[in-house]
């Protein structure tokens, strides 16, 4: 298919007028990895606006990008296969715990922000801002111009499982969160058996990725989940690095079997309580969230019982001490407040955590339960109290 067939000036993107997407495009083989890289922002930009704005020249270029990963001529095809997943399904940060399917879930589960957000920072105080799907879900019913996006990147499966041949470990370890957002059957059936033989991939970032990617390819295919279930259950006890041992626990954990995942939360638990050591690698890594505490966190409160979810109240506080990062310690901090409410212990540790207040967001969620909205004031309300 030639790029020329398609009426590019005729679309618009996010930005207006397409006629600029086949120049993007085509910087995608340039020589220059600068000249690539603004060309796959331009892209993610315009064709998947902050999540919510996707349309035909998005269905349009998707053929052209599955083409570029397809080649071995094509360079840096990992950064490739993580924008595909992107224009899949709009920001895949909002599906990292329940996943997504096309007609059975399609919620976000708010266990991680966004990847886009604005924010406005005043003398003393800062707020936040992030895009939310309509009614927070995705709308990809049947003849829904994003289901037809959705289903032509799902339809490059075969394509992307035939690229692992030969391929670096950048695009090995990105197919496996490629193929974790597209969870039709077929392309279910098609992704497993790949993403079950890159468990055995000599480089530990491959294993990892995989390990999270097959989770959530197989997620909503029973047979599939309980083969994958089992699969990486085995490999829990081998000897394993820091990163791999943090991708399978959040494999694990999620399939949401605690009968049968207890040292699987027992690491998890002792993770948090150690302040959430980072694992990863480099940014490239696609699964970048695994260093995120609330992300840790809420993935595993999503995965314990309801019985003991108690469990992880005061690992939850000692990674909220430990967290340094101001938008990492507000989304834990607000998670902490929602769930612990007006509990005295959590409040300290919360009164406590300077980086939690540099949001208004930990403020405002106080407010909702009547409790002072002010750092300074929630120290001398606890200390009166």
């Amino acid at each position: 298919m030639e790029l020329e067939t398609v009426d590019w000036a005729a679309l618009e993107h996010a930005y207006g007028n397409a006629s600029d997407v086949p120049e993007m495009l085509r910087e995608l083989r340039s020589e220059d990895p600068d000249a690539r890289k603004r060309a796959r922002g331009g892209l993610h930009a315009s064709l998947d606006h902050q999540g919510v704005q996707r349309g035909e020249a998005t269905l349009r270029a998707i053929p052209f990008l599955v083409e570029l990963l397809r080649d071995p001529a094509t360079p840096e095809r990992g950064a490739l296969a993580r924008l595909l997943a992107e224009l899949a399904v709009g920001d895949t940060c909002w599906f990292l715990h329940n996943g997504v399917h096309r007609d059975h879930q399609m919620q976000a589960d708010e266990t991680a922000r966004p990847q886009h957000s604005s924010q406005i920072t005043a003398k003393n105080f800062a707020t936040r801002g992030f895009p939310r799907l309509h009614e927070n879900r995705l709308q990809l019913e049947v003849g829904s111009g994003l289901r037809w996006i959705y289903d032509a990147v799902a339809d490059g499966v075969p394509a992307y499982v035939a690229a692992l041949v030969g391929a670096d470990e950048n695009l090995r370890e990105s197919i496996p969160f490629l193929c974790a957002f597209l969870t039709t059957d077929e392309a279910a059936a098609a992704a497993a058996p790949a993403l079950t033989a890159l468990l055995d991939d000599p480089s530990e970032r491959v294993r990892a990725s995989a390990a999270i990617g097959l989770s959530h390819a197989t997620k909503f295919v029973p047979a599939l989940w309980d083969q994958a279930f089992e699969v990486l259950s085995a490999r829990w006890d081998r000897e394993l690095g820091a990163l791999e041992r943090r991708c399978l626990a959040l494999a694990l954990v999620r399939n949401e079997r605690p009968e049968r995942t207890e040292a699987v939360r027992a690491y998890l638990r002792d993770t948090l309580a150690a302040g959430v050591p980072k694992v990863l690698p480099d940014r490239t890594f696609p699964w970048f969230r695994i260093d995120s505490p609330p992300f840790l966190f809420c993935t595993t409160w999503l995965g314990t019982s309801a019985d003991d979810r108690p469990t992880l109240r005061t690992p939850a506080l000692a990674a909220l001490a430990a967290a340094d990062h101001d938008h990492d310690a507000a989304d834990l901090g607000v998670w902490i407040v929602k769930i612990w409410g007006d509990d005295r212990e959590a409040l300290r540790a919360l009164a406590g955590a300077t980086a939690a207040w540099f949001f208004s967001d930990v403020g405002a969620e106080l407010d909702v339960l009547g409790l002072p909205r002010q750092r300074a004031e929630l120290l001398a309300w606890l200390d009166k109290s």
